[in-house]
């Protein structure tokens, strides 16, 4: 079974670009352009793993993150912060709410590449703060 991922971004043309990325690669994709309707797609569609943007105008990544940890989905979604806010605050507060991972806009492809390995190394998400190298 193919790996379903849900990336989240307000700014529809960065949502829609790096979901073809990810679909020529071989997964399923789906996007969400609101906090709100990430938390209702993670809900129903059960992703693996989603890629957040933090800046959001309706629910920020920060409170998406902590909204699905307290759903306690097993097994656990891997939750990745994909974002402009790169500052080391940024960073801690995104591992504060509960995301795995902290990475970076524009995202790189080896970026990308070791993101997308979390799910074929079968890591599972909230299970520690998975840093980037």
């Amino acid at each position: 079974m193919r790996e379903r991922i849900l990336i989240v971004d307000d700014n529809q043309f960065a949502a829609d670009s790096l979901a073809r990325i990810v679909k020529i690669v071989g997964y399923d994709v789906t996007t969400a352009y609101s906090g709100q309707r990430a938390l209702e797609q993670i809900a129903t569609l059960q992703p693996d793993l989603a890629l957040i943007d933090i800046g959001m105008p309706d629910l920020d990544g920060f409170e998406v993150a902590r909204q699905v940890r307290q759903q306690c989905r097993v097994p656990p979604i891997i939750l990745v912060a994909l974002t402009a806010w790169a500052r080391e605050e940024d960073q801690r507060l995104a591992y504060k709410s509960g995301f795995d991972r902290h990475v970076a806009k524009p995202i790189s492809l080896e970026s990308l590449r070791n993101v997308l390995a979390m799910l074929d190394n079968g890591q599972q998400g909230g299970r520690g703060n998975l840093r980037e190298p």
